[in-house]
């Protein structure tokens, strides 16, 4: 019996080429921050009636290119400066130190972002209210583990996942803040002094 040979046409198929991700600096962002795999780019917007300087302050993942906008930084002149320093950590937080100058006036506080989840995790709000003459809000600050920062303002306190709760009393002169370790993701203790007396917590 002769049997017979169907020939199917062979069929290829090629996966398609995996797609880039969008670059954290597209659209012309200027890049201000980086470490790992974290961004932190920034967009300048038009300056409203009174501002001399808007830009969009954005944090960004090179693994996807997502993009969220953290916060507005703005100057209106010499009455108005503000400074924004950046601390990653992690390889997924961002901590934003930031000082506004106006006059011989001074104004500081701090907050930290997820990269990840897309959105801010703490501020140093509690401490908006400390007034020393002419200088105002936070003295210190410092950045650990999972986007949490302790921070002084003739108090110590702390943020983190269980909250923002209070370590020193008001009227307490608080300063030296620091984090052990070099690796800011697993420092074990937190240190600093109240009224000149060096303390500690494991973190």
């Amino acid at each position: 019996m002769k049997r017979l040979l169907l020939l199917l046409p062979a069929v290829l198929i090629f996966a398609a080429p995996a797609q880039a991700a969008p670059s954290c600096t597209r659209d012309g962002a200027k890049l201000v921050a980086a470490s790992g795999s974290v961004r932190v780019v920034s967009m300048k917007e038009t300056p409203g009636k009174t501002e001399t300087r808007h830009d969009r302050i954005l944090g960004c993942r090179t693994s996807n290119g997502r993009r969220f906008t953290m916060f507005e930084s703005v100057d209106h002149g010499e009455d108005s400066i503000q400074h924004d320093t950046f601390t990653i950590f992690g390889n997924r937080y961002v901590g934003v130190d930031t000082t506004i100058e106006g006059g011989a006036s001074l104004d500081r506080r701090a907050a930290t972002y997820d990269t990840n989840a897309r959105k801010r995790l703490h501020t140093t709000q509690p401490c908006d209210a400390f007034d020393r003459g002419d200088v105002g809000g936070i003295v210190d600050v410092v950045f650990f583990k999972n986007g949490a920062m302790a921070y002084a303002c003739g108090q110590l306190r702390i943020a983190d996942g269980k909250g923002d709760r209070q370590l020193e009393p008001e009227g307490t002169i608080v300063g030296r803040l620091a984090v052990s370790g070099t690796n800011m993701d697993f420092g074990p203790r937190l240190y600093w002094t109240a009224n000149g007396t060096v303390k500690s917590l494991d973190l």
